[in-house]
């Protein structure tokens, strides 16, 4: 679905949802499928919460998925989502009952049997059109795997690519993506795991660099200076922009880059969010909430999603949000709020490439 179609969508979701409270389900579904994770990576903003053995039962994710109407875009996360036993079952709820069309999932590579069965399991029904697994690489192998506290895990991440990239031969709907938390420490060596991942993994379409954010293990951490950051950007879209140039969603992702920048530099909501219009967020222990930044505003065990989803506390934040009384970089929210509003699309095109126009002058300086 290209952006104008995007658009157009959404404003009939819109006019809808005015008659029809079905309608009211966000676009976009972030969903904690687990909280369970064999490692214990720094920069998690979610290990407060992990290996509580309090997730939702496949029942309770059943319950989810038939109160909910249809959405097209689901992101599955963890706790490492491949754990989860029922993880293709659950998989198959959504794209049953809810017409889930796109499914992204952020994995840090480690269980290559599992991942495999899950993916032939799920890929066998022809209604979805699209299945991202995201491996998880903070740099090169030995900082890794220290980062990651798993000798093992640059290894394990590489061997499910290769498997991968067998599956995505037989289906190419399934496709691959690398993500890595951009941190001040670790610039050097995003650097040269860009170009290793391109060389090494030819079924690889491209490598997102995600700014580090929440309440991490190691408070330490800190994000990378922007003028480094811009420069690294730079060199990993020159990498792979013979690949970009096929990918879903590829066009998008110069305005995404711009938007991140312009956040941090303003230190505000530079596009103008819609957390909790176009975007909702389940937790693994039945926590809901409008986007990841804020606070839960109720639990699935004690009340129905649309009792939470209509609830003073949900049009409350809603309303903080729309007053822009706060930001972030988290790709998910800014990507909603860039595609599905006409004025933010026009604005990012415009301002993504007026950036990159000033790269090429500075080039030829």
């Amino acid at each position: 679905m290209n952006i104008v179609s995007r658009v157009t969508r959404h404003t009939k979701l819109s006019v809808k949802a005015v008659k029809h409270r079905i309608m009211q389900t966000p676009p976009f579904m972030i969903i904690f499928i687990n909280s369970i994770c064999n490692l214990t990576c720094e920069h998690c903003f979610y290990w407060k919460e992990l290996n509580k053995r309090n997730d939702l039962t496949f029942e309770e994710f059943e319950r989810l998925s038939l109160e909910l109407g249809d959405f097209e875009n689901l992101n599955l996360s963890g706790g490492e989502p491949f754990i989860r036993k029922e993880f293709a079952e659950i998989c198959e709820l959504f794209i049953k009952n809810n017409n889930v069309k796109n499914i992204y999932v952020p994995t840090n590579g480690y269980f290559t049997d599992r991942t495999e069965t899950a993916l032939r399991k799920i890929l066998e029904d022809k209604t979805l059109k699209l299945f991202v697994c995201e491996i998880s690489l903070d740099g090169m192998p030995d900082y890794h795997n220290k980062f990651r506290g798993n000798a093992q895990s640059f290894k394990k991440a590489m061997e499910t690519y290769q498997m991968l990239a067998r599956l995505q031969a037989e289906d190419p709907r399934l496709r691959i993506h690398a993500n890595t938390v951009a941190m001040s420490e670790n610039m050097d060596e995003i650097w040269k795991l860009t170009e290793y991942l391109y060389d090494n993994c030819p079924a690889m379409e491209h490598h997102n660099l995600a700014i580090i954010r929440g309440d991490r293990k190691n408070p330490s951490l800190q994000g990378p200076h922007l003028a480094i950051y811009k420069e690294l950007y730079r060199h990993v879209a020159e990498v792979w922009s013979d690949r970009e140039k096929r990918r879903f969603g590829a066009s998008v992702e110069p305005m995404l880059q711009w938007a991140k920048v312009k956040t941090i530099e303003s230190e505000s909501q530079f596009i103008p969010c819609k957390a909790g219009i176009l975007t909702g967020v389940v937790y693994a222990n039945g926590d809901v909430s409008v986007c990841e930044q804020h606070r839960p505003i109720g639990n699935l065990r004690d009340k129905s999603f649309f009792e939470i989803w209509d609830s003073e506390k949900a049009e409350g934040l809603r309303q903080q949000i729309a007053a822009k009384e706060c930001y972030c970089t988290n790709e998910i929210f800014l990507w909603s709020s860039i595609v599905f509003q006409p004025v933010q699309l026009t604005r990012a095109i415009v301002g993504a490439r007026k950036e990159r126009a000033a790269v090429v002058t500075s080039d030829h300086l």
